[in-house]
């Protein structure tokens, strides 16, 4: 069943990514040959109009097959023949709508879970926290130095406190107590695991608005584009192995595993997929949506359109490399489902 699931959501989240070149290219008069759902075999198609709506028999993928896309077509409504910024959007609407998925998801998710406050909403198993007698509903003000704007600035005023790596030396926290009206500063003896300093205390969670969900959203979209950078960064530097890099495979089987951890986890991940679909196919690889994108910028800029056969034969090179990479990660996710 999580198998299936996982399946069915991963290729959700293609046919949205397809569904955004499909829409605009509708929109911008470019002919579409077939939309298809699945790859490979054909199990169910039917025409309306000029376009072949298809469901088919491996369902990881999808495709927008527009007329002269990839190849020379006379017609004059083909993808080749539309103007620069026409095809621009075109392209550039596919991972637009893995962006916009990711937002509404993210939102999605802020609504069931809460907003993350300063105020602490339970204790860890011997809590420090906890022993130097605060309780449930006081706010944290101040962690050693560090004043507290939001949750995470905990753990970076622990942090900066034991840079030094003494952890004996009491730390100081100063925390509000709504029932009295007051705050108190404590020193407690942290807990220390795996060379980090705990205070032992989980956040208390408070319902958003609807604008506050959709500024989640946003953030959290945002947040996740960012961090997808700074590893493409890693792995072009060598800090981060290849080995760390997931295919469909190790991608379906995450997204099984946070099936078990509940409906919040299970679509924050989802969101986390989107995210990576736009990123990636943004980048200017050629067979991606990025190489596309750029040709026609060149094409908008300077009025000149990139030799057609030139492209092709760059984009087939990349076709193959990028499925070579996609098969090698692959075959190590396998591997490790057995491990």
């Amino acid at each position: 069943m999580r198998i299936v699931l996982a399946v069915v959501l991963f290729l959700l989240l293609i046919v949205f990514h397809e569904f955004g070149h499909f829409i605009v290219a509708k929109k911008s008069g470019i002919k579409v040959n077939e939309f298809a759902v699945g790859m490979g075999p054909l199990i169910y198609s039917r025409k309306k109009g000029e376009t072949k709506y298809s469901f088919r028999l491996i369902p990881i993928g999808g495709y927008c097959a527009m007329e002269g896309e990839d190849d020379e077509s006379s017609d004059p409504r083909s993808f080749d023949n539309a103007p620069a910024f026409k095809r621009f959007l075109t392209i550039l609407a596919g991972p637009m709508a893995n962006l916009i998925i990711a937002i509404v998801v993210f939102t999605i998710v802020g609504l069931i879970s809460g907003i993350i406050t300063t105020k602490i909403g339970s204790f860890t198993e011997n809590s420090p926290a906890q022993e130097a007698g605060m309780e449930v509903g006081d706010e944290i003000r101040k962690v050693g130095d560090r004043d507290i704007k939001d949750f995470a600035d905990i753990s970076a005023g622990i942090s900066d406190f034991y840079k030094d790596k003494d952890y004996k030396k009491p730390l100081t926290v100063e925390y509000f107590r709504e029932s009295s009206d007051t705050v108190t500063a404590v020193d407690l003896k942290v807990e220390v695991k795996d060379d980090h300093a705990y205070i032992g205390i989980m956040p208390a969670r408070r319902s958003p608005n609807i604008l506050e969900a959709v500024g989640l959203g946003f953030g959290e979209t945002w947040k996740n584009v960012k961090m997808i950078f700074v590893i493409l960064g890693r792995l072009f530097t060598g800090k981060l192995a290849f080995g760390a890099l997931s295919g469909p495979v190790g991608v379906l089987k995450e997204i099984g595993n946070q099936a078990q951890n509940g409906l919040a986890n299970l679509l924050y991940f989802l969101a986390y997929i989107s995210v990576n679909l736009a990123v990636f196919n943004l980048l200017p690889i050629p067979a991606l949506d990025g190489s596309k994108l750029l040709t026609s910028a060149i094409e908008i800029i300077t009025g000149k359109k990139i030799d057609k056969k030139i492209e092709e034969k760059v984009t087939m090179v990349g076709f193959f490399i990028l499925l070579g990479l996609i098969l090698v990660v692959s075959i190590k996710d396998i591997v490790n489902l057995f491990r």
